[in-house]
């Protein structure tokens, strides 16, 4: 869960495209695909000093077979290790002579190559990404290297990250609940001729999305394009395995993170929608009500009025297949269960209170003003607009969003509050210190959680 990264998908776009007078009109946005099914996509930005390019292939960890975890990320990893034309080194000095960030990530859903450069650099960027993707040749030797760093990074471990255990908490032995960069055991059997197979069977131009955004025209990518893609074809398409379905854990529980933090770091976790959900628009205007400014629900109970929090702030969290959706606290020790218990009842609120008109229509404007300026670099736009055709399909214009968003009334933020916000299946995690929490919330570090009463803050009983 890189930053919240993936609530731009959704949101990024929408709010900037065609909104209120007082955001500035998102830029031209268009389309194509060549006929060995690479689509292409372009952010016209005038005047732009770089043009950013993200390709993205639609296939990522999720692929990875049980036994095999880690797939995707080991793959991803060495395709710069060397192609038929190029050696790393030489991958590495023109990169470096380049400039500019070139990065590599492997996702649940996907894995991207994003690169920002002068746009009189961008033909000899594109031959090497081209290169890079379609030619790598995984020298034996460093799969081998990049297979054992890999294993010794788990095996120094001392503890997953919160991202990790809450994903593991509600999605495995599924592969939302796996490890991206896979498991000791799975990485220990992996060989070089499983990297070639996963390489051959994702990594075609049908499953593959090239998008750029800066100083440069549709007609310029499809240019450069069918010169260094156009004669891509990948080997005679095999029978991918289909997703398994998601399992998600129901039980409410408080998961413990012992840090010696000054105040504890507390995050209210549910499940959320997936990525192209109906219920999408208005899960992202619940998360703005809830805490999305300093004018929202618990921005003013628990900060403004109550003082108890530093910080409040929520956000939603899409993928594919799922999705997750939470309300993030720095709270003191001595009103956490208070807190608590107010960030419920603001929830109840919400679901059994409709949301005035004034109330809606601000939230509706404070994301598009934050996510307008969200969008601004060219690599936020070309990384959103490879994104969206990724998890669309290219069924939906992103611009289809906006009138959905626009659209959205109040008993439809109510209706996602009670099926998605259920106080009864919530997962607290509480990163912080075990003794001081243990002194004001024992019930927390015993793994339970209070009993939430509407009418009273802080009431510690167990379920």
């Amino acid at each position: 869960m890189r930053q919240h990264r993936l609530l731009l998908l959704t949101l990024g776009l929408l709010v900037s495209l065609g909104w209120p007078s007082s955001v500035r009109a998102f830029h031209t946005w268009r389309r194509a695909q060549l006929p060995n099914g690479l689509t292409l996509l372009v952010v016209e930005k005038p005047g732009a000093p770089v043009v950013s390019v993200t390709l993205l292939v639609k296939r990522g960890a999720t692929s990875d077979s049980p036994d095999k975890s880690g797939l995707a990320a080991l793959t991803g990893h060495l395709l710069t290790e060397g192609t038929r034309q190029r050696s790393s080194e030489q991958i590495d000095q023109r990169v470096t002579a380049l400039g500019g960030e070139f990065v590599e990530d492997v996702n649940f859903d996907y894995m991207t190559f994003d690169w920002a450069v002068l746009k009189e650099d961008l033909a000899v960027a594109l031959e090497l990404l081209a290169d890079v993707v379609r030619n790598p040749i995984f020298p034996s030797a460093e799969v081998e290297r990049e297979r054992t760093a890999a294993i010794a990074k788990h095996q120094a471990k001392t503890e997953e990250t919160p991202e990790a255990l809450l994903m593991r908490h509600f999605f495995a032995p599924g592969p939302y609940g796996r490890s991206l960069s896979g498991e000791t055991v799975a990485l220990q059997r992996m060989t070089r001729e499983d990297v070639v197979r996963f390489h051959q069977q994702t990594y075609r131009p049908e499953e593959t999305v090239l998008a750029a955004a800066g100083d440069l025209t549709l007609e310029e990518l499809e240019a450069l394009a069918t010169k260094y893609f156009a004669d891509w074809s990948a080997p005679e398409k095999t029978e991918v395995s289909a997703l398994p379905a998601v399992s998600v854990r129901k039980e409410p529980a408080a998961l413990v993170i012992n840090r010696p933090l000054v105040q504890a770091s507390v995050r209210f976790v549910f499940v959320g929608a997936p990525a192209v959900s109906p219920d999408t628009p208005a899960l992202m205007l619940l998360s703005q009500l809830l805490a999305g400014s300093a004018e929202s629900r618990l921005g003013q109970n628990l900060r403004e009025q109550k003082r108890w929090v530093y910080s409040a702030r929520s956000a939603a969290e899409p993928f594919w297949q799922t999705g997750l959706f939470y309300i993030d606290l720095s709270v003191p020790y001595e009103v956490i269960l208070p807190a608590l218990q107010e960030t419920v009842r603001e929830i109840t609120r919400l679901q059994t209170e409709p949301v005035s008109a004034a109330e809606l229509a601000q939230a509706k404007q404070e994301c598009a003003t934050r996510f307008a300026f969200a969008t601004e670099n060219v690599r936020d736009l070309s990384r959103f607009v490879a994104e969206h055709e990724a998890y669309t399909h290219g069924q939906e214009r992103p611009d289809h969003v906006v009138d959905a968003l626009r659209s959205v009334a109040a008993d439809e933020v109510q209706r996602v509050a009670r099926t998605y916000l259920d106080p009864q299946r919530v997962v607290v995690m509480i990163e912080g210190d075990a003794q001081a929490l243990g002194k004001y919330a024992a019930i927390l570090v015993q793994g339970k959680l209070p009993r939430w009463d509407p009418a009273r803050s802080g009431k510690e009983e167990e379920r």
